[in-house]
């Protein structure tokens, strides 16, 4: 049960600083959708990679699930790039 408390929060804070990077971006740039999901995409695979390939963090009971499937799972989210792929169309 804990487990699953620990993905829901990083999911959820994953899923707050996907939108709130993509503002940012769209912000800063004042471009069209596509590159900001390209670019929260490209963080978060490179932060995956480090994850997976930091043994602390990727055979830990508690920063795994948190991180690694929550945060970084809810911050790349593949509905997104579904979602603003149909609104340009």
């Amino acid at each position: 049960m804990y487990t699953l408390i620990l993905v829901g929060l990083g999911g959820a804070l994953g899923s707050i600083a996907r939108y709130s990077t993509g503002q940012l971006i769209t912000f800063f740039t004042s471009t069209v959708l596509p590159l900001p999901t390209l670019i929260v995409n490209i963080i978060g695979s490179l932060l995956i990679g480090l994850g997976a390939g930091t043994p602390s963090i990727a055979q830990s009971p508690h920063l795994s699930p948190l991180l690694m499937i929550g945060f970084l799972g809810g911050f790349t989210t593949f509905s997104t790039f579904s979602l603003e792929s149909i609104t340009l169309l």
